[in-house]
């Protein structure tokens, strides 16, 4: 029945996505910061959506895809990833409560830092491209399979994203400020070299 792949296309989309990898804790760290969240849990979600469609669409390719071509990507992210959090360890030195208040990132440099964050994020392609994608060729209705997944995406980034953000008024204190982005950028080196050394 269609209704079950549609359904089963957004409890395997949630299972994936839900982990906390390096771009949750983007989007987590940007809603604490009321950062223009709406920008970036739409373009994370819409990133999502566009990466199950080309999945979907290219399941049997993929199904054949180099293993030599899947490692170049890790080790591209993991190398993106290791720089994303020494600059997040470093700039926490100098975060306040205050700060964080008056001196939002502007627009076009959140925009840019969630699609790289997304992009350069190996598991991305790991999970919602070659995994979903290979997954889909298991469900007469591949249309509501991604459908499923999709919006699976959209519920799980607006959520995060607003949660963390009413979470903000909770973190006032410079020193939360300080364990936050540390937290942040240690978990950032840890993904990238899990993905360049053991991944």
């Amino acid at each position: 029945m269609d209704i079950l792949d549609f359904v089963q296309g957004f409890i395997i989309g949630s299972s994936l996505i839900i982990a906390i990898g390096p771009q949750n804790l983007f989007v987590i760290n940007q809603g604490l910061k009321k950062n223009y969240i709406l920008i970036v849990v739409l373009i994370c979600s819409l990133s999502d959506s566009l990466l199950i469609i080309c999945g979907i669409l290219l399941s049997n390719t993929i199904l054949e895809l180099n293993e030599s071509i899947i490692t170049i990507m890790k080790f591209i992210g993991g190398f993106w990833l290791i720089f994303y959090g020494i600059i997040k360890i470093k700039n926490s030195r100098s975060n306040s409560a205050q700060n964080l208040k008056y001196q939002k990132s502007t627009l076009g440099s959140v925009i840019l830092t969630t699609l790289a964050i997304t992009f350069a994020n190996p598991h991305v392609y790991l999970d919602t491209v070659i995994l979903l994608g290979s997954l889909s060729v298991n469900f007469n209705n591949k249309i509501m399979f991604g459908s499923g997944a999709i919006i699976a995406s959209f519920v799980f980034f607006f959520t995060l994203g607003y949660f963390s953000n009413f979470l903000s008024r909770y973190m006032t204190s410079k020193k939360v400020w300080f364990y936050i982005d540390n937290c942040m950028g240690i978990l950032m080196l840890f993904y990238g070299l899990f993905f360049i050394f053991i991944n």
